[in-house]
């Protein structure tokens, strides 16, 4: 009987360092595929976000900005950047996200959109930077505006983003800093603070 218990108790620590060890392989998975807190090395060292404009592919952070537009002609002004207290198109509140207003002053249709942004804990060292090439058909007329929008709700003009970044888990102030190129236009830069709280709880 002693040997019985003394194998059952063999046995039941075994199960207990194989399901220890299953779970440690489960966390660092999830580790990986989160990106977890990462500095500006994080990420691909290739911006392959091109496909996230489709949701073809995972967001991830990039390492450098990709965006190569040298234009000076002044067409295109971001007129706001929200990451809190967002409304949806109706004006009704909506769940706080990266929500970009943009506006074409020029004379010509502005496409090729670009937008690079960056998230940056304001009390630590830790900052990610994402990349999106919208896809052809986002387009803006002259003296028209549009509204881009970083979220996965898969809507008209809201583009996919990682919901394990910096914005959607840390809950330290947040600078988010963001880029907007069009083609044949000079790309334009604006930063705004998110409270302290997180995305989704009241700030």
């Amino acid at each position: 009987m002693n040997t019985q218990n003394h194998t059952g108790r063999h046995t039941t620590r075994a199960a207990r360092a194989a399901l220890a060890a299953g779970a440690v392989v489960t966390v660092l998975a999830l580790a990986t595929a989160c990106g977890g807190t990462s500095t500006s090395s994080a990420g691909d060292t290739t911006p392959s976000a091109t496909g996230n404009a489709t949701g073809g592919s995972a967001v991830l952070p990039v390492q450098s900005n990709p965006i190569k537009n040298t234009s000076t002609t002044q067409a295109l002004t971001i007129d706001s950047v929200l990451v809190e207290n967002n409304v949806d198109a109706s004006g009704a509140a909506a769940d706080d996200h990266l929500e970009i207003a943009v506006t074409n002053s020029g004379s010509a249709d502005l496409s090729g959109f670009e937008v690079y942004y960056t998230i940056t804990d304001s009390k630590t060292p830790d900052t990610e930077s994402y990349y999106t090439k919208l896809p052809p058909s986002f387009t803006v007329a002259p003296g028209a505006s549009r509204v881009i929008h970083f979220d996965n709700t898969g809507a008209t003009d809201h583009f996919p983003t990682n919901q394990y970044s910096l914005y959607y888990t840390d809950t330290n102030p947040l600078d988010v800093t963001v880029e907007v190129s069009a083609t044949d236009s000079a790309p334009q830069t604006l930063t705004v603070a998110k409270d302290a709280g997180g995305a989704e709880e009241a700030d």
